[in-house]
């Protein structure tokens, strides 16, 4: 018996059984914060409240080294957001299995995880956008409009870019853009990451789960290589808009 063959089987037959559920809903009381897709204007209560830790946090004037080893974490999920000084409010935030989000992609080439676009390129930038289409030079300036500060990037408010380069800190948190420096309005910004470990936290109520949810509704549910992951992204790509 090819047991290779017969392990996708099982991990296709337990997509179809995600997908049945999410259309009657499922209750689960492992429903912790995992969104799908970009999120704004997030409560960092909320994280805390849903067993989210936060591992990293710097000015956006901060330089990142060429591969942003200091901001991976070891744990299995990960959200990249930030947020303004002295706020509680996270301007926008994307979730992810941390290993996914630290594959490697070619320019302009950002892979869709979870719903969202992520794009990781040493040397050049690091970030997340909500469709396939950014211009990373070397950040994402897709929509931004070449002047500097809160508005910068206001046509798009969602997306999150950071340089990879060395000597360059930001680029851009939702409306703001070109916040690389203090000169530039950096030191007015912060670069967050949370981690995860997959394990549900106690004292959590059931829920009426998204299908988009409902693929971590378990903290059982086994995904090692991410083959399951790419199958709902792939069904979400094609048939997202036709279900609730």
């Amino acid at each position: 018996m090819n047991t290779k063959h017969l392990f996708v089987g099982n991990k296709l037959l337990t997509a179809v059984f995600v997908f049945l559920f999410s259309l009657f809903g499922i209750q689960s009381s492992y429903a912790d914060y995992y969104p799908s897709g970009i999120q704004q204007n997030v409560s960092e209560e909320t994280l805390r409240l849903n067993g989210w830790v936060l591992r990293y946090e710097q000015t956006y004037s901060t330089a990142n080294s060429s591969t942003g080893i200091e901001f991976r974490p070891s744990e299995s999920f990960m959200i990249v957001t930030g947020k303004s000084i002295g706020s509680n409010t996270l301007t926008t935030l994307a979730a992810a299995p941390t290993s996914s989000v630290f594959t490697s992609t070619t320019v302009n080439t950002p892979q869709l995880l979870n719903g969202t676009y992520w794009y990781y390129t040493p040397t050049r930038s690091f970030g997340f956008s909500p469709t396939n289409v950014i211009q990373q030079s070397t950040a994402d300036v897709y929509l931004c409009n070449g002047a500097q500060g809160a508005n910068a990037c206001a046509d798009d408010p969602s997306r999150l870019s950071w340089h990879l380069d060395g000597s360059n800190g930001g680029y851009r948190l939702g409306s703001a853009g070109w916040i690389n420096s203090a000169e530039l309005g950096g030191d007015s910004y912060l670069k967050q990451v949370w981690s995860w470990d997959g394990k549900s936290t106690s004292g959590r109520k059931s829920t009426n789960l998204t299908f988009k949810e409902s693929l971590f509704a378990s903290d059982t549910l086994s995904d090692w290589d991410g083959q399951l992951r790419t199958t709902v992204d792939q069904i979400m790509n094609k048939y997202g808009s036709l279900i609730k």
